[in-house]
């Protein structure tokens, strides 16, 4: 019996010691940047960006030398932003019901309770979580823009929303990419893989 229960404690201590270790990797990989790009990095360190829209010193793009999968399913609209230069934010459209389901509780699994903004009839539209120097939200905008999935780097985002009352692009609800091929080389989103 006492080796049962000393077997059941040193699991136990294990999976605390992995969850804590995830939960640190986890806010190390937000804090870094994402896929493979440091916050801040200037717009020209980034061979692979294509813009599609400039807005008031805002500059969004496209990577197309990467493909992205979201939850294990292709996500053919992921825009990088840029903010005088510098690299602020990730736009990614959420292609359905179930991807968005999957997304929030991943996210909740991972970085606890969001803060929690509601439209006109009540229902639950942006999820918001903010851990270090990064926020991560979650919209659910079925009447406009659909479901997004969105990644800021508040120091440099924080200095744009001064200056622009939104920061997702314009022409968000138009933008189709490409596809991602069977045997393609992706970046899987960040937060969202185990």
């Amino acid at each position: 019996m006492k080796n049962q229960l000393k077997s059941v404690r040193s699991l136990f201590v294990v999976f605390v010691f992995f969850a804590v270790l995830n939960g640190i990797c986890i806010a190390e990989d937000l804090q870094n940047g994402f896929g493979g790009i440091n916050w801040a990095t200037k717009l020209d360190q980034v061979r692979d960006c294509q813009k599609i829209e400039d807005r008031e010193g805002i500059q969004y793009c496209f990577r197309h030398d990467q493909a992205h999968t979201l939850m294990g399913e292709p996500a053919p609209a992921v825009l990088y932003g840029f903010y005088q230069d510098a690299f602020f934010g990730v736009f990614i459209q959420i292609e359905n019901d179930e991807a968005y389901g999957q997304s929030k509780t991943r996210l909740m699994d991972r970085l606890g309770t969001p803060q929690v903004s509601f439209d006109k009839e009540g229902t639950a539209s942006t999820l918001r979580w903010t851990e270090g120097l990064v926020r991560v939200e979650l919209f659910n905008d079925r009447s406009k823009e659909g479901f997004r999935l969105v990644y800021y780097y508040l120091p440099v985002a924080d200095k744009a929303l001064r200056k622009h009352k939104a920061l997702l692009p314009s022409k968000w609800s138009k933008i189709k990419l490409f596809s991602v091929e069977k045997g393609d080389e992706t970046e899987h989103i960040g937060i969202l893989q185990f």
